[in-house]
């Protein structure tokens, strides 16, 4: 099968399925897949083989129908797609995690605060800094020169 002709096909169900009409692309599938004779050595089957490939993408499909209602999230205004999360993640990621930065994810709170006061570009962290018990902006007296004064 020529190239492009694969490529339209994919495209096509691309569509489909965006349009909300995953039964018509198992419908197409499950044809071909019949079609298909199958493998000679089912245990040994690679998983680039077309006949798994269609199988796993059927199964794909048929588990995530009810999730693929495409047109409704659309309509409700909900994301359909992935981005917004990863780019979020991304800017976690750059901004609280960045190189060589390290912390136990039971700190990840204080991280976060830390972070969010010095982000906010106001007076929050050097207050923080100011005031935190141990700090190298304090003065700390030995016991002794307490004692003694």
């Amino acid at each position: 099968m020529p190239v492009l002709s694969v490529l339209s096909r994919y495209l096509d169900w691309a569509t489909a399925c965006w349009q909300g009409r995953v039964d018509a692309v198992l419908a197409e599938l499950g044809v071909i897949h019949e079609a298909m004779s199958a493998p000679e050595n089912p245990d040994g089957i690679k998983s680039t083989d077309p006949h798994e490939v269609i199988r796993r993408t059927i199964g794909y499909l048929t588990n995530n129908r009810d999730r693929m209602n495409y047109p409704r999230y659309r309509r409700a205004g909900l994301p359909t797609c992935s981005g917004m999360v990863e780019s979020l993640i991304k800017r976690f990621n750059r901004r609280v995690k960045g190189t060589e930065k390290f912390w136990n994810p039971s700190q990840a709170e204080s991280i976060l605060q830390a972070r969010a006061a010095f982000l906010s570009e106001d007076e929050r962290l050097a207050k923080h800094l100011k005031s935190r018990s141990i700090s190298t902006f304090r003065r700390y007296e030995s016991t002794r020169t307490r004692k003694a004064g």
